[in-house]
């Protein structure tokens, strides 16, 4: 069986209504456009007994509409028993006008002891719906249990670099392409989902590198705003006292790899000969050893590992 004709092409006209369904839906989701005045949202006005759907735009299957003014839907009369009562945007692809294409809906639940929401329209001609919210329509007239069933087309992913970010403003995923972090924008920030920086090596750097070897050098990792390090040194120069207050330092680790507080600062443990020994990690990158127990002596091994949030 052959394929049917490509479209558009040079030879080819999009043409047909299903023709530019069949070619937007494939890349453009159904939903209220985030961001685009008071985006849909819905509320009810008991008195009137109305679904009241707020200033907003919207695309379902490619086609798209705009909602300047608020629009209220009548909602049915009273059932002898509770219902679950849904607003919806329905594309209605048989309308003879514009403005019958996409319009707000009540659909009316089935009244019940134990109602249910009733099922969405989306079929591949006639009608296709997409949630707005629902509620309970009870017995005595009230209407009430508000539930936003809102769902978002988001704007389309984007690459960047961490050093050139874009607006937050429009809700969407982004990558940072140097640091293979992914991201969201929320409205007003960008928020990290994911972040994986893999294991990186150190090389002894601090104040008191001197005093130490090392045997398996530091390695360190961010995963999601969370830092694991660990490595393994040997004292060679002079024992390490439970008397010295500042500790030894052997390492300062890079920003973006540093704890966010000193009060207190980020904790590790470790051990030499099975006695115990601590690590504190500070805002300035600083990775200081303590003994816990005993004194280090010269030449003993020391193995040690820390967790912690970063800023």
């Amino acid at each position: 069986m052959a394929l049917d004709n490509a479209y558009p092409t040079s030879a080819s006209t999009l043409s047909t209504m299903a023709q530019w369904e069949g070619f937007f839906t494939g890349f453009s989701a159904d939903g209220v456009l985030p961001g685009i005045r008071n985006e849909f949202a819905a509320t009810l006005n008991a008195g009137a007994r109305t679904a009241v759907l707020d200033t907003g735009a919207a695309q379902i299957r490619g086609f798209h509409v705009d909602g300047p003014s608020t629009t209220a839907t009548s909602i049915p009369a009273a059932d002898t028993q509770n219902r679950i009562d849904r607003l919806v945007l329905r594309l209605d692809r048989t309308a003879a006008t514009a403005a019958g294409w996409i319009t707000p809906v009540v659909i009316e639940g089935t009244p019940s002891a134990s109602p249910q929401a009733p099922a969405l329209a989306q079929t591949p001609d006639g009608n296709y719906d997409i949630p707005i919210a629902r509620w309970t329509s009870a017995s005595d007239g009230s209407l009430a249990a508000l539930v936003d069933e809102r769902q978002f087309a988001a704007a389309s992913p984007v690459e960047f670099r961490s050093t050139a970010q874009p607006s937050a403003t429009i809700r969407r995923l982004g990558f940072e392409r140097d640091t293979s972090r992914v991201l969201w924008a929320d409205g007003t920030s960008w928020r990290i989902v994911h972040d994986d920086t893999g294991w990186v090596t150190l090389g002894l750097n601090g104040k008191d590198k001197a005093a130490w070897q090392a045997l398996d050098p530091l390695i360190y990792r961010r995963i999601n705003g969370v830092v694991h390090l660990r490595f393994s040194l040997k004292r060679i120069n002079m024992q390490l006292g439970l008397s010295d207050e500042d500790g030894s330092t052997p390492y300062v680790l890079p920003a973006g790899f540093r704890p966010h507080t000193d009060k207190p600062p980020a904790l590790g443990y470790g051990n030499h000969a099975r006695a115990g020994l601590q690590l504190f990690i500070y805002p300035t990158g600083e990775v200081r050893v303590y003994p816990l127990n005993e004194d280090m002596p010269k030449n003993r091994r020391i193995y040690a590992q820390a967790t912690f949030p970063v800023a």
